[in-house]
């Protein structure tokens, strides 16, 4: 949750490519929240993100490439939540799998998804 996290850098203002120097989980207690203008790029290294998932509300040009997902448990848990009026979000390359709830959320007025292999 410190400095270089990826909580910290998906919370930043400022438009941010995410990369990872290391394969490995993330064990996710809360929600992920995602602000506009992220790229999450998991290219080059396995990451796989446990628990809680992703959460875009009301945020725009959001790209969410190359992660796994894997094994959230409970009530309005899944692996991405693409939340009311967020727009231009694509998700690539991502497995995704074993949520309870649901694997991907997209609710009220969210336009110009795409998600592909």
């Amino acid at each position: 949750d410190g400095p270089g996290s990826l909580r910290a850098g998906c919370r930043k203002k400022e438009p941010l490519w995410i990369v990872f120097e290391l394969s490995g989980s993330i064990e996710l207690s809360s929600h992920l929240s995602v602000s506009s203008y992220k790229t999450i790029d998991g290219r080059g290294q396995r990451v796989k993100l446990t628990g809680k998932g992703l959460r875009l509300k009301e945020c725009e040009h959001v790209i969410i490439c190359n992660l796994e997902f894997e094994g959230g448990r409970g009530h309005d848990v899944d692996a991405i939540q693409i939340k009311p009026h967020s727009k231009h979000v694509w998700i690539d390359r991502c497995s995704l799998k074993d949520y309870a709830d649901g694997l991907i959320d997209i609710t009220r007025e969210s336009t110009d998804i795409t998600i592909s292999r």
